[in-house]
């Protein structure tokens, strides 16, 4: 039997206290991060900022599950 899929997370902020991420930045990020396996999961805007917060998932491979649970591994 499997073990329960394990998860990485990323958070990432774009735009500023005063100003907002432009479309064409959002959408290079989100695909950059697309490319590279990450999944939008959620996004806020900051209080009291222009500033957007994504939050990103993607499953943990199986290698980077092992290595993470070696005495002496790193997050």
């Amino acid at each position: 039997m499997d073990a329960a899929q394990a998860w990485e997370y990323c958070v990432v902020t774009l735009g500023s206290w005063i100003r907002s991420p432009k479309d064409g930045e959002l959408t290079a990020t989100l695909n950059e991060l697309g490319e590279d396996g990450w999944q939008l999961t959620a996004s806020t805007s900051r209080e009291g900022s222009q500033a957007l917060t994504l939050f990103l998932q993607r499953p943990l491979g199986r290698d980077e599950r092992r290595r993470r649970s070696r005495p002496g591994g790193t997050w």
